[in-house]
């Protein structure tokens, strides 16, 4: 029994280190190969990721903020216009109590 294993164990070695030349080489250069592919395409999609953002803000977001800033002056002026409008009505108002109830006015109290 122990010369078969004697026999057999140099086989069995030759057998791995073939194993091992012939077969890990390749795997090591498949796997090697798989993550150039993957980085070259992480890349890749970063890049049109990129040109999609910026697309979007050049058709979009640009002109969204321009009508934005637009937006707000006009409310702007036509808050202040409405303020302007209401102060003189106070004015106004005030001006028609006291001649209306004034000592010579149309309702004075006497």
């Amino acid at each position: 029994m122990g010369s078969g294993v004697e026999r057999i164990k140099p086989l069995h070695e030759g057998y791995q280190s073939e194993v091992s030349a012939t077969l890990w080489e390749p795997l090591n250069t498949f796997w090697a190969e798989c993550y150039e592919a993957c980085k070259a395409s992480s890349q890749k999609r970063a890049k049109q990721l990129m040109e999609s953002r910026r697309k979007f803000q050049q058709k979009i977001l640009v002109p969204w903020r321009l009508r934005q800033t637009d937006e707000v002056a006009r409310l702007s002026s036509l808050s202040s216009t409405l303020k302007m409008k209401d102060n003189q009505t106070e004015r106004r108002w005030k001006t028609m109590k006291r001649f209306l109830y004034g000592p010579r006015g149309a309702w004075c109290y006497e």
